[in-house]
C-alpha cells in the first residue's frame, strides 16, 4: 500500500514555490514531524488552505461516477472508492491534510490525481516513504505580449 499526504497551498504561495518543490518538501516535512512548534504550525496555518473532505470526495465521484462508501477510521472521517474491485482511502488527517491510500501510484494517478488536477492546482502531494513529491498540476503561465 501507498500513501500519500495532500496538501492544498494558497495560490501565492503555489506560484511562488512552484519550482522550490524541495523547499516546500522539507517545510511540510519538519510540521508533521513536529506539529506542535508554534512557529512551523504558524506558518503551516498561514502558508495551506483547510482541504474540505466531502466536498473533495463529492467531486471526485461525481467526475469519475464511482461509487463511495463512508467509513470512520483510527476516530477520524475516511472515504473509501471503489474502482474495478479495488479500493482508495481518504482520510481527513486534520483540516489541512487529507492521506490517500492506493494500491499503487497508477491507482492513485487514476483515480484521485487525474481529476483533482481539474478541480485545482494547488495541491502539493508527499510520498514521505519514497521521498517523492510535487504539485498536482502545472501551474500555467500567463502569455506575456
Amino acid at each position: 500500500m501507498r500513501e500519500y499526504a495532500l496538501f492544498w497551498i494558497k495560490d501565492e504561495f503555489s506560484s511562488h514555490y512552484f519550482h522550490k518543490t524541495n523547499v516546500l518538501f522539507d517545510f511540510l516535512k519538519e510540521w508533521k514531524y513536529n506539529p506542535d512548534q508554534t512557529l512551523s504550525s504558524t506558518q503551516f496555518q498561514y502558508v495551506t488552505k483547510p482541504i474540505p473532505l466531502d466536498m473533495l470526495v463529492h467531486y471526485v465521484t461525481e467526475k469519475n461516477r464511482k461509487p463511495v462508501e463512508m467509513t470512520y477510521y483510527k476516530n477520524k472521517m475516511s472515504f473509501i472508492i471503489q474502482c474495478k474491485g479495488q479500493n482508495i482511502r481518504l482520510t481527513q488527517m486534520s483540516d489541512r491534510e487529507v492521506r490517500i491510500t492506493a494500491e499503487s501510484l497508477h491507482q492513485a494517478e487514476t483515480i484521485i490525481f487525474e481529476t483533482l488536477r481539474t478541480f485545482n492546482h494547488s495541491f502539493f502531494i508527499m510520498d514521505e516513504d519514497m521521498r517523492q513529491y510535487g504539485w498536482i498540476a502545472p501551474i500555467k503561465k500567463e502569455a506575456i505580449l
